[in-house]
């Protein structure tokens, strides 16, 4: 089943400002801007919703998600006063 996620509030995906098309467990296709996929079977509105990767384990990882994940967050400290190292494996 083919089911394009589109036009997500927010998505962490360059290239994928139209959503995306998920084939069974997998991402089949990034939607840029101006692109319409086809051969879909569904179609979900995400237009009130925010496209985030990976969330395996959410109960406490979902927001080290929403941070992390942005290019902005990438090797800053999680905590004030902690290191990236968290992040990077550097001190």
């Amino acid at each position: 089943m083919r089911t394009w996620i589109k036009d997500p509030l927010a998505i962490l995906a360059e290239g994928a400002e139209r959503g995306i098309v998920v084939e069974g467990t997998k991402i089949a296709a990034l939607v840029m801007r101006g692109e319409t996929p086809e051969r879909l079977d569904a179609v979900l509105d995400a237009s009130r919703h925010v496209v985030l990767p990976g969330l395996v384990n959410a109960h406490h990882h979902f927001y080290q998600t929403l941070t992390r994940a942005h290019p902005q967050a990438i090797n800053k400290p999680l905590f004030p006063g902690s290191s990236p190292s968290i992040r990077s494996g550097r001190a």
